[in-house]
């Protein structure tokens, strides 16, 4: 008997189970909240607790996808940034850290583990002594299409059955969100 679990995934009742308490906490965090603390804002509270999930999920299903491929989520966005970029780019850690969103030494160590598997190459920067650009190997560059592609394919599963109108709409609601916090995070 064959069974089309994808390996990783947990099966059915897991997953069920999984979804209704995490939509459980979701839907009794406004009324705890204010429960909890008279007169504050749980309408608020339950936007951010949404964002919060949003995080932490994406979290568990990049660590899920990435697993067989043994790299981090750091480490595919500074793979995915180059290849994005074209062939011949290279950047300084710098310019990843923007993308990648890690410390200076958590780059470092990213792209140390990318070095020493072969997909990425550090070469001193022309312009800058004390610095370095990153580009892709060829081995990388293949690597990274790879991974895109594979990824592509789970996030097209994850949105199967959601029309063009409602991914844009949720898509501008997401934006939307990202652009609040944004400002804020700039104030």
């Amino acid at each position: 008997m064959s069974s089309s679990k994808k390996p990783g995934a947990p099966d059915a009742a897991r997953r069920d189970a999984a979804r209704k308490q995490i939509l459980d906490l979701l839907d009794g965090a406004k009324e705890r909240h204010e429960k909890a603390f008279p007169g504050a804002d749980g309408d608020a509270l339950q936007y951010f607790a949404h964002l919060s999930a949003i995080r932490q999920l994406s979290e568990s299903l990049f660590a899920r996808w990435l697993k067989p491929h043994r790299i981090s989520y750091s480490e595919y966005r500074v793979l995915s940034s180059l290849r994005t970029r074209g062939r011949d780019f290279r950047a300084t850690p710098l310019e990843l850290n923007r993308v990648a969103q890690i410390t200076s030494a958590g780059m470092t160590r990213t792209l140390d583990r990318l070095e020493a598997a072969g997909y990425v190459e550090r070469e001193p920067n022309p312009s800058d002594r004390r610095s370095v650009h990153v580009g892709l190997t060829r081995e990388g560059w293949a690597f990274a299409a790879t991974l895109a592609g594979e990824l592509g394919e789970h996030y097209t599963e994850i949105l199967e059955g959601v029309g063009k109108k409602r991914l844009a709409e949720e898509t501008k609601t997401l934006r939307a969100a990202v652009e609040r916090l944004a400002d804020a995070v700039t104030r």
